[in-house]
């Protein structure tokens, strides 16, 4: 704290004031790196709620991933979330303009932001260890049974599908906004907008 201190040519107290440990300090530092990669400034000019979803979901995954290591850090709750409001304000615009009731669109959101999240964690995790680890998991657990049983499981790790990239949160994304596109068509009606 002292050499940051130092570096800002500020008080230590004033900013231990600011800054409680180095978890805080952390957690700061990967939020100001993840906002530098995600505004969402594109949302609300997208074209469909579908693109405004992938734009949202796509940014938020990329936003995350790359802060690398830091990502354990980032804390999305309390006056941090502070970052989210425009391009979040602009999302649930887009979906009550599609005809989705708030209920619906808070869970569509909080779906969204849990996908993106969780997978760019396990993208990072995964670059972090060097490979794929569930496909070498997978392919460990295979060489210790019999090589006539999980013929399924087998020609899956022999695929070796990357399941930690940009294409598998395209494909999540796909899923969900299929999903939701059902349950609108069912039970949802657009509003005037």
């Amino acid at each position: 704290m002292q050499t940051l201190a130092d570096s800002l040519r500020v008080d230590r107290k004033a900013l231990n004031y600011h800054v409680k440990d180095k978890q805080t300090l952390l957690g700061l530092v990967a939020m100001d790196a993840f906002t530098a990669r995600f505004s969402g400034a594109d949302v609300r000019n997208a074209a469909s709620w579908e693109d405004a979803c992938k734009i949202y979901g796509m940014g938020f995954f990329e936003g995350v991933l790359g802060v690398g290591g830091l990502a354990e850090y980032l804390w999305f709750g309390g006056s941090i979330a502070a970052w989210a409001l425009e391009p979040t304000e602009a999302l649930f615009e887009r979906l009550q303009c599609a005809g989705f009731a708030d209920e619906t669109a808070t869970r569509l959101v909080s779906l969204l932001i849990s996908m993106s999240l969780s997978h760019a964690r396990d993208a990072a995790q995964a670059t972090a260890e060097g490979g794929r680890p569930r496909i070498r998991a997978l392919k460990g657990a295979l060489l210790e049974e019999d090589p006539a049983a999980y013929p399924h499981l087998r020609r899956v790790a022999d695929l070796g599908v990357n399941t930690y990239g940009s294409k598998q949160m395209e494909v999540m994304l796909d899923l969900l906004i299929t999903g939701a596109s059902a349950r609108l068509e069912r039970n949802e009606s657009p509003l005037p907008c």
